[in-house]
């Protein structure tokens, strides 16, 4: 039994089927991903029971499959099957049992299952062979039936994964893991091997699956690339490995993204968006550390591993900088901060280094300069010369001295004297001053022998350069008293040095100066006389060199005076008791006179000199000895001792007679050590620290190199040092021997000459305490610092191709690898100078640092350059006079090609379009350079329009005037345009080449570029239409252009706004008050009319279009609208009665906008909603702002007046009116229109008093000026009348009449008239009167279209214009059905007019759904001049909704008749026989009553057993209203051809034919002459006829009778048969007057005749008949008159005929012949025949001036044209293709036939005249 691991990820083999893993992965970079062990990677489990899949049919819960596993041959299995109910109904089914022999189960019998009860049905499996077995197990139930499945399967093998494995993103170079489990679901063990691609890693490869068991499989993505991987891994098993199962890997590869920044950013720093930035540290002190950090940011959606590289060419040793992470990982979104430290070990550097950050891939990175400056203490003394004068012997003097740091670092000193042993003593002589800190030192003089005294002390400074005090004091005893030594005589004694005076006495000096040997110069010190104003001077000698080559080793910078050999000495050991033998020293007098030595000792020093004090001859020495003497065991002493040597003259002042002369005292030392361990004892352990440095710092060659140590001791015991003879000899340290009190320090300083540039270790060894076990090994390199750099790897640069006359640069960059700045200078020969040049061509480079420079190339000529330049290089900080010892050159190549180009733009007119002014808008001029060098260009920009002064600040502005282009590619130029007025603006943009070499200067001449061009806009805004509905619906639109101020309010929308007006250019809240203050100028009124109360709300539909080019947004705004919401405390309190009145209407809504804004594209249309609810009586008012953002902005008066019910109320819109100017000298002026609107619920009468205008008629030769012609009229409700006027001028001016307005019953109005009367032979071509009609200003192509409503028109106005009268006009427009599913049916109202005709056909009809139907519009005018203003009314319902209330209202006429019929036998003893009982098909409605009856007897209240219900009459439903305007003004004959001549043939001068009366109207005429019928006689007549017509309805021969003769079929001839054609052919005439042909006629009847049996199938359309009828009884009429008239012209004919016959004998037909043929017949047969046909085209020509001739010929063009404009606008033919030879078919399926077409132009023959096509409606919506 194998032992189970405990699985770390179980999933069942169902779970693992059809489904997707996506694993969060782990994110972590490739070093950070721990390896996995094959036991962690493979972890199975034992597979859990199999759940059975269950399914729910019908309530019943039931297995999908029972499976058979594990069977064996002859063994039967059985397997339980569970029904379930999960209804809360008792469930009944049956079962069958299964096909096959295999399964079976018990006997079928029905189950009944209560609710919640289950059934176990078991099924027996019998196998008989090895094989798979399937069967099903069917159920039924009263739902239907279903199966389950029966299936025993083999054992197999088979493993299952996961289809598809989403691995989370990762990042290229990275590392992600994810895992699925691989499930054996077989029945066998399994061995599986996987088979994958890069750069999937799959673990374990291969493995042994047991049954039932489940692997964690791993899966690993490292990509190379950033694309997105899918890789199908397979897994292979069963035998032979056969069998596979796949998995579709799936991972997304990015590339990291850092973003590189700088933490806290200071001075100095670079954080610029470039591939490289700059870290600046600022200053440093050596030995302290600076840290900054740099902040790395990962954008992306993976982890972002990176890595920190640094410079591998830099010494390890000598690297400033380091940073605290070489590499890392970035979580997606996350941001790391890397910290970079800065720690100098060189004084006084620029260290300067990189950092590579790379994120993993290396696709991008991003380079970090390190910048540091190393600094150390600025220790300084307040002297540098301490005086302490003379003392006698034995006296002790003190002076005090501070010592300062002014570095912001802490500084450790140490002062190089033994105070113990020396006349001078400093207190302390070491210490540590931190930054800005000062300290007090206290100096003192104490003399043990009588002599000038005086030392030239070093201040040791770590880090720093030493300093030198010189402290002079001179002793003097009783007997002996030296010279007083000055700070003058130091200042003497250091010149004289230098020239070498000093090995003289002084005596020797005044001697030589008595002989003028000697002079003084004029600071007093002494020279020789030929040296004069050349006489040397002391040297500033650097204070390292001054310390160590101070004359105590073999080199010195002037020969000392003065030696002792030795200068150190080490007694080592002396345990003692006996003391050591002394130790010979020589003391050596180098000058030329006597000198006296004294040594200086203390009482209980261990060691001292003797003699004490002695004299040495000139140029002699003397022997000395050292002895040491140690005062007790166990002890370490070193000490220095000091002696001063004086010339022995000076021991005496009295021997100085130059003071000159004087010279200062020698101070000479010896170091000496020892110590008094014994050889068995072990030295105590030393406790120290010493801060050593690894490099020399760097130097040129032949120079010095001085570093500075520092020795601490640490422990609580005295600490001795001293330098082992095996260190390198190559190295000098200071001192070399010495002793330290506890935690007292000790500064070395430590030079070497470093030889060779290779790098050279120096080693020396320190022992401390006299061990050689305490060895401190200190090791330091150094090297001559080459003059040295790194160019590019080539040497060579090469220029892009370079436009002639420009220039172009090419980087070049080399690196210093040395640790010395270096000064550089480029040389180029001067025949190349004005073509090749450097910048910068000489400079300094610090250490470690890379410099990038470029050349510039400035070809002359066409032509290939080739350069040899070279670099001179040396060390910097020299003297500028100074040459340089050494230098270094390197040589570069550089090559050049110099030729010829030109720039272009891409659009040679850039066009901004339209803009508004005040805005801002952009585009990109591309220049395109097409040739092979880099263009330097400057943009030259002049405006050519507006033209004139303008302070408006420049509407057109460059982004760049400058750039330049590479070799073919493209520049962009971002123009940005922003105009400050109105106006077309246009520019034009020149380019000029620049050469960028020096300074930018033009080389070319000025090219143009390219045109810019734009168009200044306001938004335009305009009201095309307006439309009245609800309770204004009686408003006509030319009243309610009136009401709304509409022609004005388009003025001003056409207007430019004014700078008030763009205060607010778009919509907002700026006001604080319940009136918000107003910012235009233009006011209008929006005046609703008047209504009574509770009437419905006046509606009025105003269709706007955005009539400019620009998209414009617009508002209503209501004054809350404007109002800036305040909080409840500060609201105001107290309201006038204007703002109470304004608050009511919004409060109430009483005014009301839909949509109250919006927002057009150019050209858009939109239907704006205006209400007004008749809700309180009076009248209201409410200002309303129009703002059209960046536009104007109108103060709109909302006005409306709501009036009592029965009140009388006509509402005038002003108390003036203008009539059309009217031309004076017209003899038929025209009538002109004045309209009256009843806003009341009653009829009114208006009276117009014409008195007073008899006075203007009297005024003005007695001419009717004005003239009313319909004085008197009614008014309905909600209607508008109109006065017609005649205005007349005689004169060119205005003329005003006042004329009262009577309303019956109510008010009176004065309304003043006003008309103009012009001379148009005066004003000519200015006369803007018959142009067109000026008066309607509305456009012809406005489409209003009602909201909610399917049904609109083509056009909403027509505008014929000016037209002749006695003309007719047709328009041909289409109704057009938008809904889907809806037909409707269309009826226009008739609209009588006082003159002319105007008619609709046709009148009625039906448009199916998404159909147009054409319809036409015919005016004819009157003979009178006249205008006309005409408003169409068309009433469009739901066929759908026509047919139900004709349904219901003949249901309700049915059982109005069966109610006034139908009687009730109320007698008992009738018996009903039920044989002949007729029952009724429906149930009896409730009776028809119109009212009640008052005076009913009170006994018919008994005999009625329930309560009278009534049933109204249905109403038809709410039609949708279209109004169609149309407009006209009609001249008389002589002005329109006077005036409009060319128009005038377009024009049909329709001529009414005199109608004959029907025998049935001349037999009424007298009829009517009888007087009126009396009631009774009607009464009668209706009885006879109703039992006449009754009785016919039930006459059944009747009824056969008329549908006999309705199937009878008219004959052909009775078609074309009457009177007169009967007549005109009996007629025996020779000739016949021209006719339409036969066919044609024949042709037209029959399109009459069933045009109208197709109107009549419209049902109840009784108006269509009607007007059929009429226009049948026209026609007729017509063809009657053109009969008379053919009938007396053939009577001429014949009187003409027979009058020839008279006189030139017989004439015979044209066409026969003559009987005689003589010759003399011939001629006059000739004649004959020329006479016929002369007779003949005089004939035509009268026939074509028959008015009836030239009706039916319009008629005829007219229905040629519209069929071709109906035909265009179904798209059976297009109007605008080219004519072909071969004919087309139709381009689409026409909507109606040519059936349908005659059925919706109703009528007869349907003739109609068109004067101008229209445009077709095939752009419409359908």
């Amino acid at each position: 039994t194998p032992t189970w691991a405990t699985p770390r990820c179980i999933m069942r083999p169902e779970d693992s089927r059809d489904c997707t893993v996506i694993s969060s992965g782990s994110y972590q970079s490739s070093s950070t991903v721990a390896t996995l062990s094959p036991t962690d990677t493979q972890v199975c489990s034992p597979k859990k029971q199999e759940r059975v899949k269950k399914r729910v049919v019908w309530g019943i819960e039931v297995a999908e499959e029972l499976q058979w596993k594990g069977w064996e041959l002859g063994k039967e299995t059985s397997r339980s099957l569970v029904l379930r109910n999960l209804t809360l109904k008792i469930q009944r089914m049956k079962y069958r049992p299964p096909k096959t022999k295999f399964f079976f189960t018990v006997i079928p019998q029905p189950i009944f299952l209560s609710p919640g009860i289950a059934f176990t049905l078991p099924i027996v499996f019998r196998p008989l062979e090895e094989k798979e077995y399937t069967d099903q197990l069917w159920f039924e139930k009263e739902e239907g039936v279903f199966s389950v499945d029966l299936r025993a399967t083999l054992p197999c093998h088979k493993l299952v994964c996961p289809p598809r494995l989403m691995l989370p993103m990762c990042a290229v170079g990275d590392t992600v893991e994810a895992g699925f489990c691989l499930n054996n679901v077989g029945d066998l063990p399994t061995f599986f091997a996987w088979e994958f691609a890069s750069p999937f890693q799959i673990l374990p490869a291969t493995g042994l699956l047991e049954p039932g068991l489940a692997c964690r499989v791993k899966v690993t993505f490292q990509p190379h690339i950033a694309v997105i991987h899918e890789v199908q891994a397979t897994c292979w098993y069963g035998e032979g490995s056969r069998q596979k199962s796949s998995i579709q890997l799936h991972a997304v590869a990015k590339c990291a993204q850092l973003l590189v920044s700088i933490r806290h950013k200071q001075a100095g720093d670079q954080d610029t968006e470039s591939s490289q930035k700059l870290l600046h540290f600022g200053s440093v002190a050596v030995g302290c550390s600076a840290e900054r950090q740099i902040k790395l940011c990962n954008p992306s959606a993976v982890n972002a591993p990176f890595k920190i590289e640094m410079a591998t060419d830099m010494l390890v040793k000598d690297q400033a900088f380091s940073c605290s992470m070489a590499q890392g990982i970035i979580p997606p979104g996350q941001k790391k901060y890397v910290s970079v430290f800065f720690h100098p070990k060189t004084l006084d550097n620029r260290a300067v280094d990189y950092f590579s950050i790379i994120p993993s891939g290396g696709a991008s990175q991003t380079l970090l300069q390190a910048v540091g400056f190393s600094t150390g203490p600025a220790v300084s003394l307040q002297h540098y010369c301490v005086n302490f004068s003379w003392v006698n012997l034995g006296e002790r003097s003190e002076q005090t001295l501070w010592i300062e740091n002014q570095a912001d670092c802490t500084a450790h000193f140490q002062f190089a004297i033994d105070c113990k042993e020396s006349v001078f003593s400093i207190r302390p002589h070491f210490g540590s001053l931190v930054g800005k800190d000062r300290m007090t030192l206290r100096c003192t003089f104490q003399p043990t022998h009588p002599i000038i005294c005086f030392r030239r002390v070093a201040c040791l400074v770590h880090h720093q350069d030493p300093l030198f005090l010189d402290l002079i004091g001179t002793c003097h005893s009783d007997s002996t008293k030296p010279v007083i030594l000055t700070p003058q005589h130091l200042t003497f004694y250091r010149t004289h040095l230098a020239r070498g005076l000093t090995l003289y006495p002084p005596d020797i000096l005044t001697a030589m100066l008595k002989e003028r040997t000697l002079q003084r110069d004029s600071n007093g010190t002494l020279m020789l006389p030929p040296e004069g104003p050349k006489a040397p001077q002391h040297p500033n000698i650097p204070p390292m060199m001054e310390y160590f080559f101070d004359g105590t080793r073999d080199t010195a910078i002037f020969p000392p005076p003065v030696s002792v050999e030795p200068a150190e000495v080490d007694f080592g050991g002396c345990p003692g008791p006996e003391a050591p033998a002394p130790v010979p020293l020589c003391l050596r007098n180098h000058t030329k006179g006597k000198i006296t030595v004294a040594w200086t000792r203390r009482s209980g020093c261990p060691f001292w000199v003797t003699p004490e004090t002695f004299c040495v001859p000139p140029l002699k020495s003397m022997a000395m000895h050292l002895h040491f003497q140690p005062p007790g065991p166990h002890g370490l002493y070193a000490v220095e001792l000091e002696a001063f040597a004086v010339y022995q003259v000076l021991q005496s002042y009295h021997n100085i007679e130059e003071d000159c002369t004087v010279c200062s005292s020698w101070c000479v030392t010896v170091r000496a050590r020892g110590h008094s361990y014994s050889a068995a004892l072990e030295h105590h352990v030393p406790q120290y620290f010493l801060d050593a440095p690894k490099l020399f710092p760097a130097v040129p060659a032949g120079k010095p190199s001085y570093r500075s140590l520092l020795l601490v001791n640490k422990g609580s015991m005295l600490l001795t040092f001293s330098l082992t003879p095996n260190s390198s000899s190559d190295i000098t340290l200071r001192p070399t021997s010495g002793l330290l009190a506890p935690g007292a320090h000790q500064i070395f300083l430590i030079s070497t000459y470093p030889k060779g540039t290779s790098w050279k270790q120096h080693i020396f060894y320190l022992e401390f305490n006299f061990g050689s076990q305490y060895l401190k090994e200190v090791s330091m390199q150094s090297r001559e610092e080459p003059l040295q750099l790194k160019l590019d790897t080539s040497k060579c640069v090469f220029f892009k191709p370079t436009w002639v006359g420009c220039s172009s640069d090419s980087p070049f960059t080399f690196r210093n690898p040395s640790r010395l700045p270096l000064e550089f200078e480029w040389r180029i020969s001067q025949q190349h100078q004005q073509t090749l040049a450097v910048q910068p061509s000489k400079g300094l480079i610090q250490p470690n640092e890379s410099l990038t420079l470029t050349w510039i190339f400035s070809p002359l000529e066409e032509t290939k350059y080739l350069f040899r330049v070279w670099i001179l290089v040396w060390e910097a900080g020299l003297h500028p006079d100074a040459k340089p010892s050494a230098t270094m050159y390197y040589m570069i190549r550089l090559v050049g090609l110099g030729i010829t180009s030109s720039l272009s733009a891409e659009t040679k007119e850039l066009d901004f379009g339209n803009m508004l002014v005040d805005s801002r808008q952009s585009r990109s001029l591309v220049l395109l350079n097409d040739g092979n060098c880099t263009l330097y260009y400057r943009l030259y920009l002049e405006q050519h329009s507006p033209e004139g002064p303008n302070q408006d600040p420049p509407a057109l502005q460059l982004e760049c005037c400058e750039g330049s282009v590479p070799p073919h590619s493209q520049d962009t130029v971002i123009l940005t345009a922003c105009p400050k007025r109105r106006a077309q603006y246009s520019w034009t943009i020149s380019y000029s080449l620049l050469s960028h070499r020096g300074t930018w200067a033009s080389c070319g001449e000025k090219q143009k570029l390219c045109q810019v061009s734009l168009v200044a806009v306001y938004p335009l805004l305009s009201i095309l239409d307006a439309c009245a509905l609800g309770g204004a619906e009686g408003i006509t639109r030319k009243h309610l252009r009136r009401l709304f101020s509409l022609d004005t309010l388009n003025t001003y929308l056409g207007c430019d706004p004014t700078p008030r007006e763009l205060t607010y250019k778009v919509p907002t809240q700026h006001s604080v008050s319940q009136i918000p203050p107003v910012f235009t100028p233009l006011k209008l009124d929006f005046n609703f009319g008047a209504a009574p109360l509770k009437a419905p709300p006046s509606v009025v539909l105003l269709a706007m279009k955005n009539s400019g080019v620009v998209p414009l947004d617009w508002a209503f705004l209501f004054p809350s609208d404007q109002k800036i919401g305040l909080e409840l405390w500060a609201e105001q309190i107290e309201f006038d009665c204007t703002e109470l009145h304004q608050m009511r209407i919004e409060d109430n809504r009483i005014f009301s906008i839909s949509p109250k804004a919006g927002s057009l594209s150019p050209g858009q249309e939109q239907i704006v909603e205006l209400k007004y609810s008749h809700l309180f009586i009076g009248t209201d008012r409410l200002p309303v702002l129009f703002k059209v953002s960046h536009g104007r902005e109108i103060l709109l008066n909302f006005i409306g007046v709501t009036v009592k019910l029965e009140q009388k109320y006509v509402h005038f819109t002003s108390t003036i009116h203008q009539f059309i100017p009217v031309p004076i000298g017209d003899t038929l002026p025209p009538q002109q229109i004045y309209e009256l609107y009843n806003g009341g619920s009653v009829p009114v009468t208006y009276e117009v008093q014409t008195s007073i205008l008899s006075h203007v008629q009297e005024k003005n030769f007695d001419h009717p000026i004005f003239c009313c012609l319909n004085p008197k009229g009614e008014i309905q409700p909600g209607t508008t009348a109109q006065i017609l006027w005649i205005f007349s001028p005689i004169e060119a001016k205005t003329y005003t009449v006042d004329v009262p307005i009577h309303i019956v019953g109510w008010n009176s109005a004065l309304i003043q008239f006003q008309g103009v009367g012009y001379d148009p032979h005066v004003m000519g071509d200015t006369a803007p009167f018959h142009n067109i009609s000026s008066w309607d200003n509305s456009s012809i192509n406005a489409r209003l279209m009602i909201p909610g409503q399917n049904v609109f028109l083509s056009q909403s106005h027509i505008t014929l214009g000016n037209i002749p009268v006695q003309s007719k006009c047709s328009r041909l427009l289409f109704l057009n059905n938008v809904s889907k599913n809806e037909t409707v049916v269309f009826a226009w109202q008739p609209r009588p007019l006082d003159f002319g005709e105007v008619s609709v056909s046709p009148m009625t009809g039906e448009v199916a759904p998404e159909e147009t139907v054409p319809f036409v519009v015919t005016l004819k005018t009157s003979v009178h001049a006249s205008f006309y203003s005409v408003d169409l009314v068309c009433k469009v319902y739901r066929q759908e909704l026509m047919r139900q209330y004709h349904r219901e209202l003949q249901q309700w006429k049915d059982e109005k008749l069966r109610q006034e019929t139908e009687f009730t036998i109320t007698d008992r003893k009738v018996e009903v026989r039920k044989a002949h009982e007729q029952r009724w098909p429906f149930i009896t409605l409730p009776p028809i009553m119109n009212q009640q009856s008052l005076g009913r007897p009170a006994s018919w209240n008994l005999q009625i057993t329930r309560e009278d219900i009534t049933w109204p009459c249905p109403q038809p439903p709410m039609p949708d209203i279209l109004s169609l305007g149309l407009t006209a003004r009609a001249h008389s004959t002589d002005y329109f051809l006077d005036n409009f001549f060319s128009e005038f043939p377009c024009h049909f001068l329709h001529w009414d034919l005199p109608k004959r009366k029907t025998p049935g109207e001349e037999s009424e005429a007298p009829s009517n002459q009888e007087g009126p019928i009396s009631k009774q006689k009607k009464q009668l007549l209706v009885d006879c006829l109703t039992a006449i017509i009754r009785g016919l309805l039930e006459d059944k021969n009747f009824h056969d009778a008329v549908n006999q003769s309705l199937v009878d079929q008219v004959p052909y001839f009775c078609q074309f048969r009457n009177k007169e054609s009967a007549r005109f052919t009996a007629q025996n005439t020779l000739y016949l007057l021209p006719t339409l042909p036969l066919p044609s006629s024949g042709l037209e009847a029959r399109k009459g005749e069933e045009q109208e049996k197709d109107m009549q199938g419209l049902g109840k359309q009784e108006s269509g008949k009607d007007t059929g009828e009429k226009k049948e009884g026209e026609l007729k009429g017509l063809r009657e008159e053109e009969s008379e008239e053919e009938e007396e012209l053939s009577e001429e004919e014949e009187g003409e005929e027979e009058a020839a016959e008279e006189k030139g004998g017989k004439r015979t037909w044209p066409g026969t012949k003559s009987a005689s043929n003589s010759p003399q017949s011939q001629p006059w047969q000739w004649q004959q025949d020329l006479k016929v046909e002369e007779q003949q085209q005089d004939e035509k020509e009268a026939t074509g001036r028959l008015p009836a001739f030239a009706n039916l010929r319009e008629a005829l063009l007219e229905n040629l044209i519209q069929n071709i404009l109906v035909e265009a606008s179904r798209g059976e033919v297009v109007l605008t293709s080219r004519p072909r030879i071969i004919a087309l078919p139709p381009l689409s399926t026409p909507r109606w036939g040519p059936a349908a077409t005659r059925r919706r132009l109703q009528g007869p023959q349907a003739t109609y005249s068109l004067v101008m096509p229209v445009s077709s409606p095939s752009g419409l919506p359908p």
